[in-house]
């Protein structure tokens, strides 16, 4: 059994010390399992900023190299679990968007993933990544994404083909295209056999509303778990028995034709 701790939260604008501090909130009232991971929504230490990006971009290369990689890494070791989290990675040119796995008490990252689609406004100053990454958590791989990524579903396939169980969304999905959030989340449940987990934010920016739905999908598109528009922690079990069943039961991943 893996436990999964799926973090919605309102991000405050701008503000890295209160959004960490909501962090610590949420968490704070979950009671917490060892050994267990972490999911934080798409620049939870920011929201959602694409302009005027001077003291919010920073280094995630090392877990000691900017604030927020501190910030997770101190939560990793304080925790004892994984943390996924990230921001807006200042190394090279121009700037991502970032999503890193920090493990409690180690020197280096267990996996970097950049948001392969920036999305609108993000495409001024923001690059796409270039390859979907995938990291282990017990018995299980998983895959990360980001927001708009959720739109794209050859890089979802891509990545259960090297081997993902599990694919991890975070995002800031706006109340507009709730409708939108929730059917693709399950699309790339259904058509990968995949635990699917979306972590999306609640509260408001200058540009957008967000209502949350923070969501837990298995492998068969069923929902598991489904958060509401407020601030919550969604506690999910995965077991990989649960996608290994799933798939010798409906062997669709072995008709992929491949050359197509």
């Amino acid at each position: 059994m893996a436990k999964v701790y799926l973090v919605q939260m309102n991000i405050v604008s701008r503000d890295k010390k209160q959004n960490f501090a909501s962090v610590r909130r949420l968490l704070s009232q979950t009671s917490l399992e060892r050994g267990s991971l972490i999911v934080l929504p798409e620049m939870f230490g920011t929201g959602f900023e694409t302009d005027n990006l001077d003291g919010l971009s920073e280094s995630f290369a090392t877990p000691d190299s900017g604030e927020t990689a501190v910030f997770l890494q101190s939560l990793a070791d304080e925790t004892g679990c994984l943390i996924q989290g990230g921001g807006i990675d200042s190394q090279g040119s121009p700037f991502r968007n970032f999503v890193g796995v920090y493990v409690p008490h180690a020197t280096k990252l267990l996996a970097n993933f950049y948001k392969l689609h920036p999305f609108a406004s993000e495409k001024k100053n923001f690059a796409g990544g270039t390859s979907v990454v995938l990291y282990p958590f017990k018995q299980l791989t998983i895959s990360p994404f980001i927001c708009y990524d959720l739109r794209f579903p050859e890089e979802f396939r891509k990545a259960a083909s090297l081997g993902a169980e599990v694919f991890t969304v975070v995002a800031s999905w706006p109340a507009k295209r709730a409708l939108h959030w929730k059917v693709l989340l399950q699309a790339r449940a259904i058509e990968n056999q995949c635990y699917v987990l979306g972590v999306n934010r609640v509260g408001e920016d200058a540009e957008e509303a967000y209502e949350g739905g923070s969501i837990a999908i298995g492998p068969s598109g069923e929902i598991i778990a489904e958060a509401g528009t407020q601030e919550c922690v969604l506690v999910i079990d995965l077991e990989i028995k649960t996608v290994l069943s799933v798939r010798k039961a409906f062997p669709v991943l072995a008709d992929i034709r491949k050359a197509l």
